[in-house]
């Protein structure tokens, strides 16, 4: 049987998305259990894939200058190859397979417009790509990810 996430799994894992870093033993204090308790729970849902793995975030002098999302429509049963290529471009940062006109959306992440248009133009020339269309991305919103 599956174990529900509860209120102190939320906390755990809300305090990780905020810094992945936090050592156990301050988890443990903000949360109020011993540092094994926490331990236990954090292998539990790491187990369980709740908690998939823990991450890097730039801040904003460290990131990539330009970012743009590139909507791609492919040729027939070419999905495979195509994100497979798509994997192997470092400035190509995320695919996302979506319903609709297009096939897949590919976020794209340059520190030039030279670079950009460099990138953009191999995606478009890639085999298995029928049509593309592009967006530069001018300011993140918000972001819950």
């Amino acid at each position: 049987m599956k174990r529900q996430i509860d209120e102190t799994d939320r906390r755990l894992i809300t305090r990780l998305q905020e810094n992945a870093r936090i050592p156990t033993a301050a988890l443990a204090r903000e949360v109020g259990l011993s540092r094994s308790a926490v331990q236990e729970r954090l292998e539990r849902l790491e187990k369980a894939e709740v908690i998939k793995g823990y991450t890097v975030q730039l801040g904003d002098h460290a990131k990539p200058v330009l970012l743009a999302e590139v909507m791609i429509q492919l040729e027939q049963k070419q999905s495979v190859g195509v994100v497979g290529a798509l994997q192997k471009i470092p400035h190509c940062i995320r695919c996302l397979a979506v319903s609709g006109e297009y096939d897949l959306i590919a976020e794209v992440a340059a520190n030039t417009p030279e670079e950009l248009d460099g990138v953009l133009d191999r995606i478009g020339g890639m085999a298995g790509i029928k049509r593309t269309s592009s967006s530069i991305i001018l300011s993140t919103k918000f972001d819950r990810r």
